[in-house]
């Protein structure tokens, strides 16, 4: 016969599986799209012909662990210059720029069917 403190006892433990397999779906959800991010911005970057590319310069950070965990992707050389190429400049010699967007659309392609995904980790779906 199951006493109430077993029963209390079985029910935190069920909730603690619980949640470490959400902590671990939702890891590898983030991991996934950022790798899926990255994957957008090596192909539509734009190139300059040289080995050192700014599309090659594209890297993902991760910080903190479990529910607080973040992933940063950033320039490792060449960050200094993504908002130029983003969204335009005038140059020196007067002459105008046009923006090649290759950050912003690669987020925006990924990010709302990844919040989606979580939604249904979390809803255990």
């Amino acid at each position: 016969m199951a006493t109430l403190d077993n029963l209390t006892e079985k029910i935190m433990d069920a909730v603690n599986e619980y949640s470490e397999q959400v902590q671990k779906e939702l890891e590898s959800k983030l991991d996934e799209t950022a790798d899926k991010i990255i994957e957008y911005i090596i192909e539509n970057a734009p190139r300059s012909g040289q080995s050192k590319a700014l599309a090659d310069d594209f890297i993902k950070t991760d910080k903190g662990e479990g529910y607080n965990k973040t992933i940063v992707i950033h320039g490792k050389n060449k960050g200094m210059i993504v908002h130029l190429v983003e969204f335009g400049f005038m140059h020196r010699s007067g002459s105008y720029v046009n923006p090649r967007p290759f950050l912003r659309p690669a987020f925006d392609a990924f990010t709302p069917k990844m919040l989606e995904d979580i939604k249904g980790i979390i809803n255990g779906k």
